[in-house]
């Protein structure tokens, strides 16, 4: 006897809850991609060499440097991450911007904090803001 499987297939946006793989909603996967690549060094996936930009946080954060250095190395980041996302088929958002909040950086808890991300749903004004 064959048992037919209830999701013959899950696509992204996926979760891993409880060892299983469950459709969830498209926003938040994309954030949680976002958290996964705000942790991984850049090129250690095989996947695509520009995943990844854990050093962009003690790069940005650097005490000295111009609001300009800081606006080209965001700039150049999220160039990069809206490359991987074009690249792995993922159209429906991309990053705005990558901010750095120097109250939050002041605090010096975590060096990624301080950093906002915004993600922007293409063809539509509506922004969300995460923190990473």
């Amino acid at each position: 006897m064959v048992t037919e499987l209830s999701n013959p297939s899950i696509a992204f946006p996926f979760r891993l809850e409880q060892g299983l793989l469950r459709k969830t909603d498209e926003r938040e996967a994309y954030w949680m991609l976002l958290e996964i690549m705000a942790r991984t060094p850049q090129g250690s996936w095989a996947g695509h060499p520009l995943f990844g930009f854990r050093e962009l946080f003690p790069e940005i954060t650097k005490e000295g440097l111009t609001a300009e250095v800081r606006g080209r190395i965001a700039e150049k980041t999220v160039q990069e991450i809206n490359k991987v996302l074009v690249d792995l088929g993922l159209l429906r958002y991309r990053v705005d911007s990558l901010n750095v909040d120097q109250a939050q950086k002041k605090m010096n808890v975590d060096e990624r904090q301080g950093i906002t991300c915004l993600l922007r749903e293409n063809g539509s004004e509506r922004v969300s803001g995460y923190s990473l």
